[in-house]
């Protein structure tokens, strides 16, 4: 078994935490109708790190698939794999929100959908379909779809990698840049879908592939620690004191100084080192591990709590113990959703007797 990258690790963690915290802010705001007048700010600080979180997290995906050489296996186990780790967790996630979601609101919340538009739900697409037309879509969301469709095509990716590497670098940022600023052809929010995602997946498994596991120098760090913070820095400065700005960036302008920002902040903390047999190492390797599962649950969650409370007289204790709630929640589903995921993978796919 390869050596955990505990630095990836820290930036699963990181990611997971900044898209936890935003998802809650927003859905008091504006599924709550929460009156909580430090709510704004709070929220535009998290939604701040939250896409730059997303970023990276598919980025860390190419990278661990290169690391654990995924490319030299056969296809069918590759897919089987990918099946067991990203659709079984998914579909027991799903069975358990939709049940909890029927309990809550006495019924299906999709029961006018026509019944064939679950197919999307079976594709993991459903997220991604959802801005398109309704659907039977309750967890993942755009998130579950671009990364299903990036695991799809890693082998051809892996393939182009060995063959042309920059050339398909180069097409792919050609095709990004496009949609983003010239003509999105798709009915799809451009920085949720898939064709646009994926070059993000590719930069991943290109950094594996050019800086394998390579020592870092320590003035790049730094160089990426003062990246990370000038971007920051400038964002936190646009809204809240926009005033104070030295210019603004468009959403255009701004998702390239994400992407600098994301890839800033692998290369700068890939190499941290925690004691193995530290409680630190130990929380962090944890977090990680169950961080796909938090991602599928927590936002059901809180969508479903603040959705049919009357938030709006809360005060902050109140929104303290909601938060504490909420995080407590998505933990528990989250091992809910491990263990009920290993019982089905072990029921579906036995071990064969040596």
């Amino acid at each position: 078994m390869k050596k955990r990258i505990i630095g990836l690790d820290i930036l699963r963690v990181i990611g997971v935490i900044f898209i936890f915290c935003y998802h809650f802010t927003v859905d008091y705001i504006y599924r709550g109708n929460g009156t909580d007048s430090l709510m704004p700010g709070i929220n535009y600080f998290f939604n701040v790190m939250a896409r730059p979180a997303s970023l990276f997290l598919f980025i860390i995906s190419g990278y661990a698939l290169m690391y654990n050489k995924e490319d030299t296996i056969s296809l069918k186990q590759y897919y089987l794999k990918r099946f067991k780790g990203l659709y079984i967790p998914f579909y027991v996630a799903y069975t358990l929100m939709t049940c909890l979601y029927f309990f809550v609101n006495n019924g299906i919340t999709a029961s006018f959908v026509q019944p064939w538009k679950f197919i999307y739900t079976i594709l993991g697409i459903d997220g991604m379909m959802f801005q398109v037309e309704a659907n039977f879509y309750l967890i993942g969301e755009w998130f579950m779809s671009c990364i299903v469709i990036c695991y799809a095509v890693y082998p051809l990716l892996a393939w182009l990698l060995k063959k042309a590497k920059f050339i398909t670098l180069a097409v792919l940022l050609i095709i990004s840049n496009v949609m983003l600023f010239v003509y999105n052809p798709f009915q799809i929010n451009v920085l949720m879908n898939p064709l646009f995602v994926l070059v993000y997946f590719y930069i991943g498994m290109l950094m594996h592939e050019t800086i394998g596991t390579k020592q870092i120098p320590t003035w790049t760090k730094w160089v990426c620690l003062v990246i990370t913070v000038l971007i920051w820095g400038h964002y936190l400065v646009q809204g809240f004191a926009p005033e104070s700005a030295l210019f603004m960036l468009s959403a255009e302008a701004g998702e390239i100084a994400f992407a600098i920002w994301s890839v800033a902040m692998i290369i700068g903390l890939r190499d941290v080192t925690l004691k193995e047999d530290g409680r630190m190492y130990a929380a962090v390797a944890y977090i990680s591990k169950i961080s796909w599962c938090v991602i599928l649950v927590h936002h059901a969650l809180i969508g479903l709590f603040f959705s049919t409370r009357d938030v709006q007289g809360y005060t902050s204790k109140d929104l303290f113990v909601a938060f504490i709630m909420m995080l407590l929640l998505s933990w528990g589903g989250a091992e809910l959703v491990i263990k009920l995921s290993a019982k089905v993978n072990a029921f579906l796919f036995p071990k064969k007797a040596k």
